[in-house]
């Protein structure tokens, strides 16, 4: 009986609409030809005007002291979507030696934005396929540390160095210490004495960094201070930021290929994307803002050996020309950037996650809507160094993303509050133009030729249901969009009465060129009962489709795929079902 109220209780009817659940990260095709949209031309006016009222002119944020260039870019354009460019009207009263008027071109400092370009010179230079190598077989200063036949998995003193890899150095999950001496050092400078002040302990010479922020650590200097400091935590326990992990990184490349690190920056990214206003170390400073004398801003401040982690300079154009090459895989194999634009861990808010370097976020895209499931997800890294803050976004659900640059007494938070505009504007207009566009494309009936056979489907685009909604499925004249799901979800027949048949088509990204300059398209389809009830239980869940792909075969041919066949043009003349080898023809 048991069993019995189980089943009842999973196939009864719930009052409140159960969501669908989308595949991950495929919600429609990519929506292209964005400079002609109407939505977007709307968007750029939109927020002109909000970054005039909200920002340049308001009188409470204080904009006369701060600078900005920021543009939204895509993958599917050379050109911008959007920019704009504040100069602060203090400005030329500050700066003696940069810029008097910022622009596209003009540049600033990227402080830990660099992290990007590291990874991206590491995987241009080296792949991927290393990740899992520890840090000890590249850094001789770093095997020299490790006692043989020690156990550090626990050590409160000592870093677990066997075990902290490439890849944990890269996706901030090493268990390593911040910075040593560079940031935070409180026996650095005029700190010095203030933190005697407020309690802290006089300590000898011997304690004290002998180098920091002035003078930078040379390379003796940095392992013998390294070799002082304590772990944070073991490997893969949690995601610490770690600027050292950073500058390890860029000691092992230069390890791997006898060259330096700015070298090999400028050989794999800079040279390569033909990026004219992008720097490994201090350019001349008529190319850059300097809202105020050049080591006062941290203009002209040289990170050293530890560049890798934060030292680098570009303009907004060059980091969008950036962010366009992760998005096109203008450098790396396509596979190897999928893995790269993934998350590696958790973090505590469970709408975020820590790459390698990103700082991941699920951006929702159902304002107004009670669906969880339909949301973007951004790769964001955020910098600041000085007077400058930096951020880039990237987003490659739509293939788009944002570059913020900010100079001078900016207010806290400026730059990520910049993107939260970007992203209340630009996501919604996104998702609207995709939609469009895939209704247009592949929406309305399909049918066989052979009218004996009595086969067709009806495909529409909503903004209530992710991908493209089959409204009507009959295959040689029996209901499909009943028994697919059926089938799916192993339905037996005394049950059959309750089921809402859901089937919901998503892009895969595969694709073969023809011979007459046309291509074929597939999509998988998501088959779904919405007869069933919300789940929100501790193992009990609603959304889970990845499991049922390709669940159901016929001949060794998933039911789950539909090929699009697209003619030279551009235009959809008909689709295929794998397992059921037919051929439905666009007829309106």
């Amino acid at each position: 009986m048991w069993l019995f109220g189980i089943l009842l209780l999973y196939f009864s009817y719930s009052v409140y609409a159960k969501q669908n659940c989308p595949l991950y990260g495929l919600g429609y095709p990519k929506p292209t030809n964005l400079l002609a949209q109407p939505g977007i031309k709307k968007a750029a006016e939109s927020l002109d005007s909000v970054f005039s009222q909200y920002i340049e002119n308001a009188n409470s944020t204080g904009s006369e002291k701060f600078s900005y260039s920021v543009e939204v870019f895509s993958a599917d354009e050379d050109e911008p979507l959007w920019s704009r460019y504040w100069t602060a009207p203090n400005l030329e009263t500050l700066n003696s030696t940069g810029v008097t008027k910022v622009d596209g071109d003009t540049v600033y400092r990227l402080g830990s934005v660099t992290k990007v370009l590291t990874i991206l010179t590491f995987l241009a230079e080296a792949g991927d396929g290393i990740w899992n190598d520890p840090i000890t077989k590249y850094i001789p200063e770093i095997k020299a540390m490790v006692d043989d036949g020690i156990d550090n998995s626990h050590s409160i003193t000592k870093p677990d160095w066997d075990f902290i890899t490439i890849g944990s150095l890269a996706s901030q999950m090493s268990g390593l210490v911040r910075d040593y001496a560079l940031l935070g050092e409180l026996t650095q400078g005029s700190t010095a004495a203030r933190a005697a002040q407020i309690g802290f302990p006089i300590i000898g010479s011997a304690e004290i960094p002998p180098c920091g922020n002035r003078p930078v650590c040379n390379r003796t200097q940095f392992f013998e201070g390294l070799n002082k400091l304590p772990p944070s935590f073991s490997p893969y326990v949690t995601p610490a930021y770690s600027d050292i992990g950073y500058t390890l990184l860029g000691y092992a490349l230069e390890q791997m290929t006898g060259k330096s690190f700015g070298q090999l920056v400028q050989d794999k990214v800079i040279l390569p994307l033909g990026l004219n206003h992008t720097f490994y170390s201090t350019p001349k400073d008529s190319l850059g803002i300097i809202p105020g004398g050049r080591y006062q801003t941290n203009w002209a401040f040289n990170m050293g050996n530890e560049s890798p982690t934060g030292n680098m300079y570009t303009s907004s154009s060059d980091l969008s020309r950036i962010g366009r090459a992760i998005l096109r895989s203008s450098l790396l194999p396509p596979a190897m950037t999928r893995r790269w634009l993934k998350p590696v861990t958790f973090s505590s808010d469970p709408k975020s996650g820590v790459g390698m370097p990103w700082g991941v976020r699920q951006l929702p895209l159902t304002k107004g809507t009670d669906s969880p499931y339909q949301f973007a997800t951004s790769f964001n890294k955020v910098g600041t160094l000085g007077k400058y803050t930096a951020m880039l976004a990237i987003i490659p659900d739509f293939d788009i993303g944002f570059s913020i640059l900010v100079a001078g007494e900016a207010p806290s938070g400026l730059g990520t509050s910049l993107a939260d505009a970007l992203s209340n504007t630009y996501l919604p207009t996104m998702i609207n133009t995709a939609r469009s566009q895939a209704n247009e494309m592949y929406g309305g009936t399909y049918s066989s030729s052979d009218s004996a056979l009595n086969s067709s489907l009806s495909i529409v685009v909503d903004s209530a249901t992710p991908g493209l909604s089959l409204s009507s499925w009959i295959s040689n004249g029996t209901n499909l969009m009943f028994y697919s799901v059926a089938m799916a979800h192993n339905i037996t027949k005394s049950y059959w009465e309750k089921v809402r048949p859901s089937v919901h088509l998503y892009p895969t990204g595969l694709w073969d060129a023809t011979s007459d300059g046309g291509k074929r398209v597939a999509f998988k389809a998501v088959f779904e009962d919405l007869s069933l009830s919300n789940a929100s239980k501790p193992f009990t869940t609603d959304c889970a489709t990845w499991i049922s792909v390709a669940g159901i075969m016929y001949g060794s041919k998933p039911l789950d795929q539909f090929i699009f066949n697209i003619d030279a043009a551009g235009n959809v003349t008909s689709v295929e079902n794998a397992a059921l080898r037919n051929r439905l023809e666009k007829v309106a």
